[in-house]
């Protein structure tokens, strides 16, 4: 459990930083980057069963809440990321929501699952 609300908390981290300061597209997967990078450092060194379970239903869970703090904050984020003025313009309320949402999620659980995987391969690799 500790470990889900370690990930899930910094989607709501980095849907918060994309929500009120806004984010570029190539710094906001940068961060990302660096975030997945942080956590498998912590799969390293902290134990726990079934890694890649745990990343991908953690990391699915950060992507909600990164998904959800941008459309709880939706005009903040509009405001503050005026580069996809595009987007904004050629899709209504509800569209952009879902679209937000779904893009969370789904990038959410590809990452956890590449992650865990990671993690569980360096595993198995420090016990052979």
């Amino acid at each position: 459990m500790k470990h889900t609300i370690l990930l899930a908390g910094s989607g709501l981290m980095m849907g918060g930083l994309s929500a009120f300061v806004g984010l570029p597209m190539i710094v906001e997967i940068i961060l990302w980057i660096i975030v997945f990078g942080l956590w498998f450092l912590y799969g390293l060194r902290v134990p726990m069963e079934a890694p890649v379970r745990r990343f991908a239903f953690g990391s699915t869970m950060a992507g909600l809440m990164a998904g959800s703090m941008q459309v709880f904050f939706m005009e903040k984020y509009q405001a503050n990321n005026s580069w996809y003025q595009q987007v904004f313009e050629t899709s209504s309320a509800q569209d952009l929501a879902t679209r937000l949402l779904i893009q969370g999620i789904a990038v959410g659980l590809v990452a956890g699952i590449v992650v865990g995987l990671l993690v569980r391969w360096r595993l198995n690799a420090r016990e052979a």
